[in-house]
C-alpha cells in the first residue's frame, strides 16, 4: 500500500514538472509575439516569470503528492503541519517572483535614454526594493504562523547595540556603498585606477564590496570601506576620452621639423585605423628634453576609452618605427661619448 502511494506521489510530481515545461513553452510563444511590440518591457517580464513558474509547478506537485502524509513539527507547543510548510514556500516564491519582475522593470527603465539617473543608482535602489519585498514576505509568514512580531522587534532593539558593534565593519561597508551611490562620481561600468596603479572597470557595487575587473580579466573584490579610503582616478568622470602618450627619441643630427611631421602622420594613421572618434587637435607632438643619447619628445593622442589605450600604444609604436625607418630618421641606442684628454 505504501509503495503504491509513493509511486502515485512521484507520478504527480513528474506530471506537474512536465506541465511547467508546457506553460513555459507557451510563454516562449507569447514572448516571440510580444517581441514585435514597440517596447521590450513585456519580453523582460515574461523571461522573469519563467523560473518562478517552474518552481511553482514543483511546489504544487509536492503539495498534491504528499498532502495526505503526516508531515510537520512542533515548536513551543505550536504545531506546524504540511499546509504551513507549503504556505511558507509559496510566500517566499511570491516574494522571489515580485523581486524578479521589479528587477526587470528597473533594468528596462534604467536603459531608457530619457532617464537622467545613473545606472548605479538604479541597481542600488533595485537591491533595496528586493530586500524590502523579502522582508514583507517574512512578516506575512510570521503573521500566518502566529509568531508575534512585537516581542521579536523588542528583542532586536535590546540586542541592537551589541549587533552594531559586532557588525561594525559590515555597517561601514554598507554606508560606504550608500555614499558611493549618492556621490554619483563612480558608476557601474566606469574605468578607474586604484592607488596601487591597477586599472579596471567597475562590474558591481553591492552592500559589502565593489567588484572590479582588471584589463587582464581578473576580478578584484574591494570592501566598500577600503575603496572609499583611497584615491581613485576615474577615466569616465566627467568624460570618457583621455590623453595617453608614447615617448620617442631621435638623434641629435635629425631634422626636428621632419621628425615631428612624420610622427604626426604616423599617429594620425593609427588613430584613423583604430576608429578613434575625436580627432580635434589629435594627435600632438611635444619635444621634451636634450637627453644623453637623443632629443626626446612625446606623441600625445586622445583615445575614446581607457581599454583602448594598450592597443593604440602598441599600434603607434610599430607605426612610428616603420615611418622613421622609411624616412631615414634614426632612433639612437643609449650611448655615451667619452673624450680622453691627452
Amino acid at each position: 500500500m505504501f509503495l503504491n502511494e509513493f509511486i502515485k506521489a512521484i507520478i504527480i510530481i513528474i506530471a506537474f514538472y512536465l506541465a511547467s515545461y508546457v506553460v513555459t513553452f507557451l510563454l516562449t510563444i507569447i514572448e516571440k509575439a510580444t517581441s514585435k511590440t514597440k517596447t521590450d518591457l513585456d519580453d523582460k517580464i515574461i523571461k522573469a516569470v519563467k523560473l518562478p513558474i517552474r518552481y511553482l509547478a514543483i511546489l504544487l506537485g509536492l503539495f498534491f503528492a504528499f498532502r495526505g502524509y503526516d508531515i510537520g513539527w512542533t515548536i513551543k507547543d505550536k504545531e506546524f503541519g504540511f499546509a504551513e510548510i507549503f504556505f511558507v514556500l509559496i510566500a517566499l516564491l511570491i516574494g522571489f517572483s515580485i523581486s524578479r519582475i521589479l528587477k526587470s522593470v528597473f533594468t528596462w527603465y534604467g536603459q531608457q535614454e530619457k532617464v537622467k539617473l545613473s545606472q548605479t543608482m538604479f541597481v542600488f535602489v533595485r537591491k533595496i526594493i528586493s530586500v524590502f519585498v523579502y522582508a514583507i514576505a517574512v512578516l506575512v509568514i510570521f503573521s500566518q504562523l502566529g509568531i508575534q512580531i512585537g516581542p521579536l522587534l523588542a528583542g532586536l532593539g535590546i540586542a541592537g547595540l551589541a549587533i552594531a558593534f559586532g557588525l561594525q565593519s559590515t555597517l561601514e561597508n554598507l554606508f560606504g556603498a550608500l555614499f558611493l551611490v549618492m556621490d554619483k562620481s563612480i558608476n557601474i561600468g566606469d574605468w578607474i585606477q586604484l592607488d596601487d596603479g591597477t586599472k579596471a572597470y567597475i562590474e558591481d557595487i553591492s552592500w559589502r564590496s565593489v567588484r572590479i575587473r582588471t584589463l587582464g580579466g581578473n576580478t578584484v573584490i574591494v570592501p566598500n570601506s577600503v575603496f572609499m579610503g583611497q584615491k581613485i582616478s576615474s577615466y569616465d568622470y566627467p568624460a570618457s576620452p583621455f590623453y595617453t602618450s608614447v615617448h620617442v627619441g631621435v638623434a641629435y643630427n635629425t631634422d626636428l621639423e621632419q621628425a615631428e611631421y612624420v610622427a604626426l602622420q604616423a599617429a594620425e594613421k593609427v588613430l584613423k585605423d583604430e576608429g578613434v572618434k575625436d580627432m580635434n587637435d589629435n594627435p600632438i607632438v611635444r619635444y621634451k628634453q636634450f637627453a644623453d643619447s637623443a632629443i626626446e619628445f612625446s606623441v600625445i593622442v586622445k583615445v575614446d576609452k581607457v581599454k583602448d589605450e594598450g592597443r593604440i600604444q602598441h599600434a603607434l609604436i610599430k607605426e612610428i618605427k616603420k615611418q622613421f625607418e622609411e624616412h631615414k630618421i634614426e632612433i639612437p641606442f643609449p650611448q655615451r661619448v667619452v673624450h680622453q684628454v691627452k
